[in-house]
């Protein structure tokens, strides 16, 4: 009997493999390949983050760097002025509205734009009457619309004249009824 119950487990030592049973010592080996891989995932996580960190740190620093080297240029000299007459006209609502507005023309230093300007005072006058008399009141209710309106001026007298430049549409007065 000795004999029989030696080959009873060789055969049962034998069998376990070929049935396709894994053996207990392959399980610990599964986790611990988990682990590595969560283990990997913090760390490539902590990495990106320190990256991100330090890129952000020069980036900073680099545009700190910037504004300090702006140079603070001094403000230009004041534009010569031509006044214009004040102007008074109706807006083109279905209930019309008043305006009064007073118009200084502001330009660099020219004697030849200075004399033009004195020429064309009454191109001017029709310019900007014939832009009054086209607005509405919703036109010219806020800040920003009262500016849109001398770039507007600024622009058609330009087109005129030949010996300069307007830079500046100044409202000396303005008022809208």
């Amino acid at each position: 009997m000795g004999e029989d119950e030696r080959n009873v487990v060789d055969v049962d030592e034998e069998e376990a493999p070929e049935t396709g049973e894994a053996p207990a010592s392959t399980s610990p080996s599964k986790i611990i390949k988990i682990l590595f891989y969560v283990v990997g995932a913090v760390i490539l996580l902590l990495l990106v983050v320190v990256i991100s960190y330090i890129v952000t740190k020069n980036v900073q620093e680099q545009k700190y760097v910037k504004e300090q080297a702006i140079i603070v240029a001094p403000p230009p000299p004041p534009l010569s002025s031509f006044d214009l007459p004040s102007f008074s006209a109706a807006t083109s609502d279905a209930e019309p509205h008043f305006v009064k507005l007073t118009v200084s023309l502001g330009y660099e230093e020219s004697l030849e734009l200075n004399a033009e300007l004195g020429r064309r005072v009454p191109q001017f006058q029709h310019i900007i009457n014939v832009l009054l008399s086209g607005k509405r009141f919703e036109d010219l209710d806020s800040a920003e619309k009262k500016i849109n309106l001398s770039e507007e001026i600024k622009a058609h007298i330009n087109v005129i004249l030949i010996s300069g430049k307007i830079k500046e549409v100044y409202f000396r007065e303005i008022v809208v009824n």
